[in-house]
């Protein structure tokens, strides 16, 4: 298996290691992707490009091929790691759905507890070490999982930058919520989270990953979900309780944003894994009791 002949990325050499206290590795340059993950903080330190990064808390540290660096470790402490070198046919070619990683001046990213990444690089040592059937496509696609997540991460993508917004985005995205049924202007929510129309859209965007009229719109769309969910209302009562306003612009937008009719997704809502579901106010699951269309073609598959 080649990276060139199913776009899975090449993956070389992976590895789990604890560093003896002290000890430094480099300077080096490699001629191939090195991603590596530090589970617990210390006084380590990455130095790349004359710039030092403390590894004082759990991170993921990503090296480009032929960039100088070396690692010093913790004088106090060993240091535990895990590691996966990799060649990625995107990456040479600079995809751009990987820009953010592949930004010259990128090279850590925070590990959140119990983040997804971190689970990935502890199976790729598992996957690895046991050589079952398979196990390097397996390992293939446990690094282009891993490196999907964190370009997300890096690119700030909606579901990973709520955790570092702005006090006046929050405040915005508090006020649709509390008015999301009601006919609220964007220049209403900016006023509310005291700036001005144009500059609150900019940092929103910036923030948030979309404009706030998009925001307010999915809002609009989950609460009328939640509706639809019951089926004791018309699509044009829903859309009225919803803040449409309008039944025709609310089917358009629906079948325009979730591939399907609300009359289609109301009748989905009747099938027997949703007969007992019950609405519960939960921002963080904010997914709960959909049918999210991925590809049309199968759409009826269950």
């Amino acid at each position: 298996m080649t990276q060139e002949s199913d776009g899975w990325p090449y993956v070389h050499n992976v590895g789990e290691v604890i560093v003896s206290k002290g000890s430094t590795l480099g300077v080096r340059a490699i001629d191939d992707y090195e991603l590596v993950y530090f589970p617990e903080g210390t006084g380590s330190v990455y130095e790349i490009g004359g710039a030092p990064h403390r590894l004082d808390s759990p991170c993921f540290v990503f090296t480009r091929p032929q960039e100088s660096h070396r690692y010093v470790f913790d004088v106090e402490r060993n240091t535990r790691h895990l590691f996966v070198h990799f060649d990625y046919e995107p990456f040479r070619r600079r995809d751009e759905r990987f820009a953010a990683l592949l930004q010259q001046n990128f090279h850590l990213l925070p590990a959140r507890h119990g983040s997804l990444v971190a689970g990935i690089m502890q199976q790729i040592i598992v996957v690895a070490g046991y050589q079952s059937p398979h196990w390097k496509r397996r390992l293939s696609a446990l690094v282009a999982a891993a490196l999907e997540e964190l370009a997300a991460y890096a690119g700030n993508t909606p579901e990973f930058a709520s955790e570092s917004y702005p006090v006046q985005i929050s405040r915005g995205i508090a006020y649709i919520e509390e008015h999301v049924t009601e006919p609220i202007t964007i220049e209403q929510v900016a006023r509310h989270a005291g700036w001005s129309h144009e500059h609150f859209t900019r940092v929103f965007v910036a923030a948030v990953g979309v404009s706030p009229k998009r925001l307010l719109l999915e809002r609009r769309l989950r609460h009328a979900e939640e509706l639809m969910l019951h089926g004791n209302l018309s699509v044009k009562q829903v859309a009225y309780r919803s803040g449409f306003g309008d039944e025709h612009h609310f089917s358009k937008i629906y079948k325009r944003i979730r591939g399907i009719t609300a009359t289609e997704y109301m009748d989905r809502c009747k099938e027997t894994i949703f007969s007992h579901a019950a609405i519960e106010v939960d921002p963080g699951r904010s997914f709960v009791n959909r049918h999210i269309l991925v590809n049309a073609a199968h759409a009826d598959i269950k």
